[in-house]
């Protein structure tokens, strides 16, 4: 823009010069005239185009200016969802009636099926192996390998899962197995199991203590045998964007 703007106006100072040149002996000059006028508008142009740079100036420190506060803000965001984070695991640990670790989960493993964990806290911190854990909502799964200052940790979505659950309001009692979902098996098809149910831990092997939270019943079958009800359950924790678990210590 710059350089079409010098192109013009010379070209005006040119044409001004040319006929004041010619036209130097009439009276009023035509010349004059028409050289003020391009020198009016030469000056305008050259107004428009200062304003223009400024204006640009501007814009460009505004922007700048934006995208300084964006990226305090992501900043302030960031920190106050890590300390709210933070206020809820403390509230959570000194509430608990049990003897819990909290953990961050540092990486999930690269199984697409058998979903497991990295978590922050291994042998120094007294992670076992075996060790049941759990989130803010229910169940989450177990400590499957321990190192030094990390552990993996093994969810309820696994195929290898078998845990003791009972109907917390009937008392009915069940195997809690994963196949793409969770269903409560080698439930009789006698039993007293309603929709919208809680199960919960059985207390039942070595694991997990009694009581603590899986999910709730939603939807009630009969097993292909037709001795046995197949029960969906939905668990009560997200296994798939976990920030902190709770390991528990016997």
């Amino acid at each position: 823009m710059e350089r079409k703007f010098l192109v013009s106006y010379i070209i005006l100072i040119l044409t001004s010069l040319l006929l004041i040149i010619l036209d130097c002996s009439a009276g009023p000059p035509l010349g004059g005239r028409i050289y003020n006028f391009f020198s009016i508008e030469a000056r305008q142009q050259l107004n428009r185009w200062t304003g223009y740079k400024d204006l640009e100036k501007k814009n460009k420190s505004l922007l700048k200016d934006i995208a300084k506060l964006s990226y305090e803000m992501e900043i302030y965001e960031t920190v106050k969802r890590e300390n709210e984070q933070l206020k809820k695991t403390l509230e959570f640990e000194s509430n608990s009636p049990l003897d819990i670790i909290p953990c961050q989960i540092v990486n999930r493993l690269p199984e697409a099926v058998n979903v497991s964990y990295f978590i922050s806290k291994g042998a120094f911190m007294s992670i076992e192996v075996g060790d049941p854990v759990i989130g803010f909502n229910g169940v989450f799964g177990k400590v499957l390998k321990v190192g030094n200052e990390t552990s993996i940790v093994q969810t309820l979505m696994n195929y290898n899962v078998a845990l003791s659950a009972v109907d917390q309001r009937s008392k009915v009692r069940g195997i809690l197995r994963w196949h793409r979902r969770f269903y409560l098996e080698g439930v009789p098809i006698y039993a007293d199991v309603k929709e919208g149910d809680t199960i919960v831990t059985s207390g039942k092997g070595s694991v997990f203590p009694q009581g603590l939270w899986i999910g709730k019943v939603i939807s009630i079958s009969m097993e292909e045998s037709g001795y046995s009800l197949r029960i969906e359950t939905e668990p009560f924790e997200d296994f798939t964007n976990p920030d902190v678990i709770f390991v528990i210590k016997k």
